[in-house]
């Protein structure tokens, strides 16, 4: 049987999602220390690791380092960073804040992702105004955190999504989410700074294409969740999809970054699959083939197989080398994470650094031990994050 063979190489194809084209493309720089601050959205993300993942692969020739501060419960003031003072009692006021000042500055970051407004949402109208001025106080304060100036990238809530009764209607909180990202909008206008909206660009099971829920309570995001939402950044802040394309027997180029992530386990069965397209997540096309069955091999590895008229649409790459290894490398970033996690956020820091350090106080010579271990996790990543020589190709299968 003839046999067709293409050389296949990582190309952008623009997504075209809502939200992807309203800020410019957001620069990332050689050296660039990158902080995610927030609330649980970046809480959860340090241990899923999808976005810190996507990012880190989708620039393999810059030196990003990356540092997750966010914070479960946390709002604009940072009033959930604040130490336990007694019984039932935390404070005093304005202590949580400084401690994140004093970490931001010691970190250093030159670019920031800011994503706060869910927490303060539950407020409703009532708290608008003073969100907008802890937002305003919170962004000055990273913005200040380098000498040259922290880039900020300000993050909305999510959809406070529907996943039926017996949990509650979200219809009325989410009318409240909007009034919040109405004023992170209107901030980010005034300061000239990027916004990605997430409510929008996300959105619910009723917009996914495959009807999947993405999160857990209607707030909080499962895995499936962020990986979604690490394909929707990527192309919010300006950068295109991973597919694969190819069209003409004799193309030749080299592959120059990994597709993206895997599904998590307990993803769509539809995309675990192959049976549906999501933009973003590493898709084969190749069009102009003769009618037939096809296999498209990573190197010697088969890992896809499929008609014609299948990669004309498109092939997801759910298995291979480069999907092993970046798998490989999003669970080394959270092992980083969790390394970074003990630093600025130990367990019983109250016991360590607070009203009873008289108890376990000894131990914080031990805290900054942990950044070494993080170091050691970076150097992984440096050669985890490069897509070495793999190349995709499709040949016609012999059966």
């Amino acid at each position: 049987m003839k046999q067709v063979l293409w050389v296949l190489a990582l190309v952008g194809l623009v997504a075209g999602r809502a939200g992807a084209q309203q800020n410019p493309k957001v620069e990332f720089r050689d050296g660039d220390r990158i902080a995610f601050v927030g609330n649980d959205f970046f809480d959860r993300e340090r241990q899923a690791g999808y976005i810190e993942t996507a990012l880190t692969t989708r620039f393999p020739d810059k030196n990003l380092t990356f540092r997750n501060l966010g914070y479960s419960g946390d709002t604009v003031r940072a009033d959930a960073r604040n130490l336990c003072s007694g019984w039932a009692v935390f404070g005093p006021e304005d202590q949580g804040f400084d401690r994140l000042k004093n970490l931001v500055d010691h970190i250093k970051p030159t670019l920031v992702f800011v994503a706060y407004g869910m927490n303060e949402s539950f407020d409703g109208h009532a708290g608008i105004e003073p969100f907008t001025q802890g937002l305003n106080r919170m962004l000055d304060m990273l913005a200040g955190s380098s000498a040259s100036g922290a880039r900020l990238v300000l993050i909305s809530p999510i959809r406070h999504e529907d996943l039926g009764r017996p949990l509650p209607d979200p219809s009325e909180h989410n009318k409240n989410i909007q009034l919040y990202i109405a004023a992170m909008e209107k901030v980010a206008q005034q300061r000239g700074l990027p916004f990605i909206n997430l409510f929008e660009t996300l959105g619910d099971g009723t917009k996914d294409a495959l009807a999947t829920p993405f999160t857990s309570d209607g707030i909080h995001l499962t895995p499936y969740g962020y990986w979604r939402s690490a394909i929707v950044l990527e192309n919010a802040l300006g950068y295109p999809t991973r597919d694969i394309v190819a069209s003409g027997a004799g193309a030749s180029i080299k592959e120059t970054i990994l597709p993206f992530a895997p599904p998590p386990k307990g993803s769509p069965k539809a995309l675990t699959t192959g049976a549906a397209l999501v933009p973003g997540q590493g898709i084969v096309k190749v069009t102009n083939l003769s009618p037939g069955t096809y296999v498209l091999k990573s190197g010697n590895d088969p890992v896809a197989t499929g008609t014609a008229e299948m990669f004309a649409k498109g092939v997801p790459i759910l298995r291979g080398p480069g999907v092993d290894q970046e798998e490989q490398l999003r669970k080394v970033i959270a092992a980083k994470n969790f390394d970074f996690f003990n630093f600025w956020r130990p367990d019983n820091d109250t016991y360590i650094f607070g009203y009873r350090k008289r108890e376990q106080g000894r131990n914080a010579v031990e805290i900054p031990q942990f950044e070494p271990l993080v170091a050691q996790k970076e150097a992984q990543i440096a050669k985890l994050r490069l897509p070495g020589n793999q190349t995709y190709t499709v040949s016609q299968s012999a059966k």
